[in-house]
């Protein structure tokens, strides 16, 4: 018969068999915590877990070649004991098997034999127990163990109280499975907010055998809901050497985050020295934190940073600063300050500022910084909102510069600039009409320009179409007229019309035809296409030298350029034309439908000279002559694993190279990355970019990227770095030689070491240049690391 205790019931059964468990599907556990003991019924069980020397760990090996990375286990939980969900741990029934009990008036109810105390999902098992049934109170000897999801405790004693649901253990391990966290202690107490106390233990990632580092303190508090850990008078010991002492330690135990110290950065140069950061974390509030960098420059002096970011239901916003006061290889103030907010007021509407500014040329330079920066010659300032419905959008732009390179020009800001864009186009309609409108205001400090480069003031710009799109699976003509007009108010022009326009028709007909057919290639079968396309053009010439180029340029010539109808960009210039251009393209496809190669060639023919240019053009692919130059463009897929492109010009009377762009990637996997770039134009430039990320075995990796200018002999970039990852810790050392933008070389040696569970120490100074190689930025975000 039952024992009642309020507020909930007891149940006792006595199991007179030796062994007997009433839950058959959970295995019986070792009931010691010597690490050498064999498991003890660890392969019995549904789950049919290999024998281990460290199951009693919950630690399994997988099978020889099945490891899936560098571990040679993982951490496996027992089957769940089943549980009221809906109904609170403390009032459902406490669940007592035992071989053998007996009850004393007084002196509560004694158990021995495999006992075996479950209440909810937690579990108590021990070779012997005395119940207090009026006090809750628990004592359990000859080895105790205390599970619940995601954790397990093994010790020689336990006490544990079923009111309060708090369980103390001595000489103890514990196991956080979902963490892969475990240690030894001295006394380990699992407290009723469910938080972990630990007295003089440790703490560690490493797998049960390996000591390759491990966090012990007198006292260690791992807060699973907050998720974070703290350690008192702590001593971090690499390979059981004390190398740090920490009086006071937090350090996260998941991906929350956690107002503290974050892990140092530490590198040497050249041209800096030694140098060294330690940021420091602010966790305001679950919208708003803050991350405060000191930085000591051992050449430069102490550089104050600062990232603050605020979130809301509207906006991302993100302030940085730093500052450097007397530079003392400068010896000047350098600072830097940058704000970033995008934004979604409705689905509507959107907005952007991004604004950066720096107290010098060299800032970028000479100085790492938190900021994401974009541009290496002009640092971009924009203010934008955008309203988008169906079939138009507006927007207003202001969009300034700080140049940062003074052998560059300074460009044009638009201030503002309010454009409109219109297309009746939904899919379902022949005939349409669109409409782009564009009001610009530019400036910029003319200075040192003369003639039409001094020019400053207005662009009113209006681009009515009206087109069709006759369009079948077997082909396609698309018919368009539409009117170019631009009309200027212009200041400081010199001797040019201060009210210039342009007013010019343009007439095209794009067209092409589709043929399949099945074929085979290296014993596979494909569907090829065969796309001939036809495209003319024609776009009178009106004079255009009175008219600045407020934000013109030519577009760089490939297979596409055949099919454009006008060879610059923006809106001041309109390229005069009547052409003829003529393409051809062969698609292989797989039975699943994934393209696998596309080849392109092109070539565009003149019925008369192309008078309009630029200030700046010395040679136009499209100046004179009766034809372009051949345009060929090849992308070959060969499997999920090599990715092959290539854009190739080549002369049109000696089928001459004159520039082409190759790219070379290959990844068999996150951690097996090869890709090459290339890029030639006769005359101009050549310049190659190797990267690549290998591993040597199972531990070892190697990476590296080499950028080489062919044109002036000289390295850009040059670095190489090997990677150790073990289960548990991983390093990276970095070397790297590069060219400045003031021509000069510097040498650095990024170091950098990851515990994992804890974080990682030294310099990150490396991954941004490693990010040229494609894929390794991808690897790091999803490696929780570096």
């Amino acid at each position: 018969m039952p024992l009642q205790k309020s507020p909930f019931f007891l149940f006792i059964s006595l199991i007179l068999a030796p062994g007997a468990y009433a839950d058959t599907e959970t295995p019986r556990p070792c009931l010691t915590n010597l690490p050498k003991q064999e498991a003890c019924g660890a392969s019995s069980g549904a789950d049919n877990r290999p024998a281990s020397q460290y199951s009693q760990l919950d630690w399994f090996p997988y099978a020889p070649g099945t490891a899936p990375g560098i571990c040679s286990g993982r951490y496996i939980e027992p089957a769940s004991i089943s549980s009221d969900e809906d109904t609170d741990i403390l009032d459902q029934p406490i669940i007592i098997n035992a071989e053998q009990g007996s009850s004393s008036l007084g002196q509560g109810t004694k158990l021995e034999g495999s006992v075996d105390i479950a209440q909810g999902n937690r579990r108590l098992q021990s070779e012997s127990a005395t119940y207090d049934q009026v006090t809750g109170q628990l004592e359990l000897n000859g080895g105790a163990s205390y599970r619940e999801p995601g954790l397990l405790l093994r010790g020689e004693t336990a006490v544990a109280n079923t009111n309060t649901l708090e369980t103390t253990l001595t000489g103890a391990q514990y196991v956080m499975h979902e963490r892969q966290i475990r240690g030894d202690v001295e006394r380990i107490t699992r407290r009723q907010d469910e938080s972990i106390l630990i007295e003089n233990g440790s703490y560690t990632v490493c797998p049960p055998g390996d000591e390759a580092w491990k966090l012990q303190a007198s006292e260690i508090i791992l807060d699973k809901s907050s998720g974070f850990g703290l350690a008192k008078h702590a001593a971090l010991r690499v390979a059981d050497v004390p190398i740090l002492y920490l009086p006071y330690f937090y350090f996260p135990i998941d991906d929350q985050r956690h107002t503290g110290f974050l892990y140092p950065s530490i590198s040497m140069s050249n041209d800096d020295g030694a140098s060294i950061s330690t940021p420091y974390y602010l966790n305001l509030s679950p919208q708003m934190d803050d991350t405060i960098v000191p930085h000591y420059i051992e050449k430069r002096g102490f550089l104050l940073e600062n990232e603050f970011r605020y979130m809301n239901q509207y906006t991302h916003n993100t302030l940085t600063t730093a500052f450097l006061p007397n530079d003392n290889l400068e010896d000047r103030d350098r600072w830097l300050f940058s704000f970033v907010q995008p934004g979604r007021w409705t689905d509507k509407l959107t907005s952007e500022i991004n604004y950066i500014h720096v107290s010098d040329n060299d800032y970028l330079d000479d100085l790492s910084t938190l900021a994401d920066i974009d541009g290496d010659s002009h640092l971009s300032r924009i203010g934008r909102v955008t309203y988008t419905e169906e079939l138009w959008q507006a927007d207003f732009l202001l969009q300034g510069y700080q140049t940062v390179d003074e052998d560059t020009d300074r460009p044009y800001q638009r201030l503002p600039e309010l454009t409109f864009n219109g297309d009746t186009d939904n899919n379902e309609r022949i005939m349409n009409a669109a409409l782009i409108a564009q009001a610009t205001n530019f400036y910029r400090n003319n200075s040192g320009f003369t003639g039409i480069e001094r020019a400053n003031g207005g662009r009113l710009h209006l681009e009515p179409e009206i087109y069709a799109n006759f369009v079948k699976p077997w082909g396609y003509i698309k018919p368009s007229a539409k009117l170019w007009y631009s009309n200027y108010n212009l200041t400081d022009a010199d001797d040019f019309d201060s009210n210039p326009s342009t007013s010019v028709p343009i007439l095209s007909i794009d067209s092409g035809l589709v043929f399949e057919r099945n074929t085979e290639f290296v014993g596979t079968t494909y569907k090829q296409t065969l796309e001939p396309r036809l495209y003319a053009l024609y776009v009178p010439y009106e004079e255009q030298s009175g008219i600045p180029d407020f934000d013109t340029t030519e577009y760089n010539f490939n297979y596409q350029s055949l099919f454009r109808e006008n060879r610059y960009s923006g809106y001041d210039h309109i390229g005069d034309t009547q052409q003829v251009s003529l393409g051809l393209t062969t698609r292989l496809f797989s039975d699943l439908g994934r393209e696998t190669l596309s080849a392109s060639i092109g070539q565009a023919y003149f019925y008369s000279d192309r008078k309009v240019t630029l200030d700046d053009d010395d040679e136009s692919n499209y100046s004179n002559g009766d034809s372009s130059d051949i345009a060929t463009a090849i992308n070959w897929r060969a499997n999920k694993r090599l990715d092959l492109s290539i854009d190739a010009n080549f002369d049109h009377s000696a089928f001459r190279n004159t520039e082409n762009n190759l790219s070379l990637r290959y990844r068999a996997d996150e951690n097996r990355i090869f890709n090459m770039n290339y890029r030639y134009a006769e005359g101009i430039r050549e310049q190659s970019t190797f990267g690549f990320m290998w591993p040597v075995d199972k531990n070892w990796s190697t990476l590296g990227v080499w950028q080489y200018d062919w044109f002036n002999k000289n390295d850009v970039d040059l670095a190489f770095g090997v990677e150790y990852e073990s289960c548990c810790w991983q390093t990276r050392v970095i070397v790297r030689n590069w060219l400045k933008d003031d021509d000069d070389k510097d040498t650095a040696l990024y170091v950098q070491f990851v515990l994992k569970g804890l974080g990682n120490l030294g310099s990150n100074g490396g991954s941004s240049l490693l990010e040229k190689i494609t894929g390794f930025k991808q690897r790091d975000d999803n490696n929780e690391t570096f």
